[in-house]
């Protein structure tokens, strides 16, 4: 008679436990999932509802006349000259070609370093943020993000913190202290504030006034933005006049964007409260500025607007100015490419990953400082005094600065964009200092 012997991992009943254990794991990571887009849409229930993944969003070549310019060929002076001084969006390239997120910035490199550190995917009802573990929220984009309308994505503020829960106690058994201990500590080794490390600020945007502020009085400035097809954001102002850079290392973007002045109700009509995403607006909006509803013009209505349409590619950085509206989409496969892709077995980078950052800067100070006025008179009375105490040290760099400050007393208050309170990257700052920061402020222009 033969007997078989069976190894440990091959015995039936650990198979079957295994099993059970696999499981249960991924029955726990969907249970998460469902409850994270419970809170970020309490009221939506078919997120699939409008088939938009069939669809194509990709912009047509000819549509994308925004210049471009080389990081490495282009001086900071000559930037300013050309394009932030006149306010005018350009797409800059090989600006990130040195950075370590290249090549660190992958969905691979997420799981393995950062797969049980929490990352906010929304906001509820209460305005309370929405957290996902990155493993959870890598394995959301692979399963139902891939069909619904509008999916999660990170947009994360505070990407580089540390919020891991601390587990609760239990006795763990054998297998798992073997097998799982040393993901565990591997895990342990690395912290999401090796992120900031991976890239640096472009020169062009290195004079970031809002730091004399201080880290905790200032608002919410970087961000790391990373989901999949058709997720993005809606149509917004960036909050407080500020410019913006955003580096796209992963996956490509589409940009609409409109000058300051035009007016909201043609670009932000009343929608339902869940159709103000990305890919809503690019599907029932967008559209009417391809037509030439004006029969004494020849030009487009989105033309005569001033509109701009980028489709942004790995590498590149663009730059929005203070005051313009814009919104943004993250792109999928487009679908002249579907058939090539299924005989070939290619797989199209659907998951896009971004970091950007808002700035006030030596030739934006002025329509910021009018902004941070009105809507952060604290923030703004700070501002005022430690440009004024760096002007007594150096003259020669902060002197002029400050001498427009003190043009600006007397200019009435700018209110902020009527969508300024809505937009994704607005938040109020973590802390307030006393009441005399406004005393410097307060004035008949000031609602209080």
């Amino acid at each position: 008679m033969v007997y078989s012997v069976l190894k440990d991992d091959q015995h039936p009943r650990k198979r079957s436990r295994e099993a059970c254990y696999r499981e249960s794991k991924t029955d726990r990571c969907e249970r998460k999932i469902r409850k994270a887009k419970l809170k970020t849409r309490s009221g939506l229930y078919d997120w699939g509802k409008w088939k938009f993944s069939e669809r194509d969003y990709w912009i047509h070549s000819f549509a994308d006349t925004v210049p471009r310019i080389n990081y490495q060929k282009t001086s900071k002076a000559e930037f300013i000259e050309r394009f932030e001084s006149k306010n005018v969006p350009v797409v800059i390239t090989h600006a990130t070609d040195h950075w370590r997120a290249n090549t660190c910035w992958n969905e691979e490199n997420f799981l393995d370093k950062y797969g049980s550190h929490l990352f906010k995917v929304g906001e509820d009802d209460d305005d309370t943020n929405v957290y996902l573990k990155m493993k959870h929220f890598l394995h959301y984009t692979k399963t139902d993000g891939c069909k619904e309308d509008s999916p999660l994505y990170i947009f994360d503020s505070g990407f580089y913190k540390d919020r891991r829960r601390a587990k609760k106690s239990r006795r763990p058994s054998d297998d798992e202290d073997n097998n799982n201990g040393r993901k565990r500590r591997k895990e342990d080794g690395f912290s999401p504030i090796e992120l900031l490390g991976d890239y640096e600020v472009p020169s062009y945007f290195s004079d970031d006034l809002f730091k004399l502020t201080g880290e905790r009085r200032r608002p919410p400035y970087r961000w790391l933005v990373m989901g999949g097809a058709r997720s993005g954001t809606g149509i917004h102002t960036d909050p407080l006049g500020t410019s913006a850079w955003n580096a796209l290392l992963k996956g490509h973007k589409r940009w609409c964007m409109f000058p300051p002045g035009t007016p909201k109700h043609i670009i932000d009509p009343p929608m339902k409260p869940h159709d103000h995403e990305g890919v809503s607006w690019f599907t029932k909006v967008f559209p009417k500025f391809r037509l030439r509803d004006d029969p004494d013009s020849h030009a487009t209505l989105g033309e005569r607007l001033g509109m701009i349409e980028v489709l942004q590619r790995p590498g590149e950085t663009i730059f929005v100015p203070g005051g313009w509206a814009h919104v943004v989409m993250n792109l999928g496969m487009p679908q002249i490419y579907a058939s090539r892709i299924r005989l070939t077995g290619f797989v199209w980078p659907d998951m896009t990953i971004a970091v950007t950052q808002n700035f006030c800067s030596f030739t934006n100070i002025e329509y910021v400082f009018l902004c941070t006025r009105h809507s952060r008179p604290k923030l703004g009375a700070k501002l005022y005094r430690k440009i004024h105490a760096l002007a007594q040290r150096a003259p020669k760099i902060y002197g002029g600065v400050a001498a427009k400050l003190d043009m600006l007393k007397y200019v009435p208050q700018i209110p902020p964009s009527s969508d300024e309170s809505s937009s994704s990257s607005s938040s109020s700052s973590s802390s307030e200092s006393s009441d005399e920061d406004d005393a410097f402020y307060t004035s008949p222009h000031v609602s209080k």
